[in-house]
């Protein structure tokens, strides 16, 4: 209910001020916020009592239907409300999520200034912090008595799928050993237990927080201050005029051809389905997520061609997520030569005879994007429910260090895939468009070195060719 008190000014006249409850910040204190209301001359009696009860109730309507928002509120606030109002509602789930994990250190930072006192020095002071030495949580987690009896109750294999951690993280919690903090937040979400409670930490020293990931903060901050300009609670977004930290160049680790080799031939005696996965990586660089969130119905053996239509990711609270991929362009069709369709066709009569063992066990339907489909998964766990690409990950360092091989990141296939791509002298519009860039100009900044190596291959070719023609000519 607004309350209106009237105010005499010194001339005789008066203005009224309205004064609504805009519900309550961090602290449990009820935040109000004010309207001022002056009559016009003239206005008395019950037509000024009309006109009055009339602007507080309009007032009251904005504030509880969110459309008024206060230049004094705190950062804090303006964050969550960037939350609510725009990042759950527009930005894939797994980007909300990455975003939340910048929140503690931006709320220490400049959570408690005023959304219109923020200015680009507060930025540039509060970037130059996150690259100090000592800022990186470096922290390990260990389960706590608390959480092992909640464990003890539950089914952990269903709280791994829920938090969206792998099998073997979820044992390694279960037996105590160290897990990192993005592990443990996640655990201690699903079960509902304070971080604090669920696991104890043992601190290390921390090191210093990359370019790249200061980026990340300053993309966040200038997204949240748009809107705050949107919002017109702001004239200009400071970021805009905030030195963002200059990006670390990207260390693109690819496989050369010996180690492929290498690689092809201990996977011969690698589990069928991580076999499948690792070599359709290298035959079509698609993303790890995009490869486990495949359907048969992607797919036209006939034709030799897989379509990318959706990603899957695991997020803390959800488990595993099937959403739309990266970017426009991510959405592509994959041309596969004769092998690879072999190698599909083989492996979906594996799967058949696998599905066939596990009997009625086995997950018949699937939520894929808020729908629930026939499952024609390709890659599943056990009892076809969707796979975790983390496991996929585990599995693959294991399988590296195993054989002897590069220790690389599975994304490695990807980068691999393009530079025997690039190699080969295929157009890198042509590599742009397989791989599912947003711009060509990503795949030229990604793989400058490989493309620059190609081009000098070409060149000496074409030194060769030319050696040969003149040869001939004074022959």
């Amino acid at each position: 209910m607004a309350k209106i008190t009237k105010r005499m000014k010194k001339d005789g006249s008066c203005s009224y001020c309205i004064r609504v409850s805009n519900g309550y910040d961090r602290q449990g204190r009820q935040v109000m916020v004010n309207r001022t209301f002056t009559p016009p001359p003239g206005m008395t009696g019950k037509k000024l009592e009309k006109e009055l009860q009339r602007q507080a109730d309009a007032f009251e309507q904005e504030v509880h239907a969110g459309v008024l928002l206060d230049a004094s509120m705190k950062v804090d606030d303006l964050i969550e409300r960037w939350f609510t109002e725009y990042a759950e509602k527009k930005l894939k789930p797994k980007t909300v999520y990455d975003y939340r994990r910048l929140v503690p250190r931006i709320s220490a930072g400049l959570g408690q200034l005023k959304v219109c006192q923020v200015k680009p020095s507060h930025l540039m002071a509060f970037y130059s912090n996150l690259e100090e030495q000592g800022v990186r949580e470096d922290s390990t987690y260990t389960a706590t008595p608390a959480l092992l009896e909640r464990l003890l109750h539950g089914k952990r294999g269903q709280i791994a799928t829920a938090a969206g951690i792998g099998d073997d993280t979820m044992r390694n919690v279960y037996r105590g050993a160290n897990v990192s903090q993005s592990t443990a937040e996640k655990v201690a979400v699903v079960v509902g237990l304070p971080l604090s409670k669920a696991f104890t930490e043992h601190a290390k020293d921390g090191g210093r927080l990359n370019g790249n990931t200061v980026q990340h903060y300053h993309r966040m901050l200038s997204s949240v201050f748009t809107k705050a300009v949107q919002w017109g609670l702001v004239v200009e977004n400071p970021c805009k005029r905030a030195e963002a930290p200059k990006a670390q160049e990207v260390d693109v680790q690819a496989l050369e051809e010996k180690d492929v080799v290498r690689l092809l031939e201990a996977l011969q005696d690698a589990p069928t389905q991580y076999s499948v996965i690792t070599q359709l990586a290298l035959l079509t660089g698609a993303r790890r997520g995009e490869i486990c969130a495949l359907r048969w119905s992607d797919i036209d053996l006939d034709a030799g061609v897989i379509s990318i239509n959706r990603t899957v990711q695991n997020i803390a609270g959800r488990g595993t997520v099937f959403t739309a991929p990266k970017t426009k362009r991510s959405r592509r069709c994959i041309k596969i030569g004769p092998e690879c369709v072999q190698l599909l066709r083989e492996y979906r009569q594996h799967q058949k005879a696998e599905r066939f063992k596990v009997g009625s066990e086995w997950m018949r339907r699937v939520e894929i994007e808020g729908k629930r489909v026939e499952n024609d998964l390709l890659f599943t766990k056990w009892n076809g429910a969707p796979m975790d690409p983390d496991d996929v990950t585990t599995w693959f360092g294991r399988f590296l260090a195993a054989h002897n091989l590069p220790a690389v990141h599975f994304h490695s296939l990807r980068h691999t895939n393009a530079s025997l791509l690039i190699a080969a002298h295929v157009p890198v519009t042509t590599v742009s468009g397989r791989l599912g860039h947003a711009k060509t100009s990503t795949t030229t900044d990604i793989y400058d070195g490989f493309i620059r190596s190609s081009d000098a291959e070409a060149e000496d070719a074409l030194t060769d060719v030319f050696s040969r023609i003149k040869e001939k000519t004074h022959a």
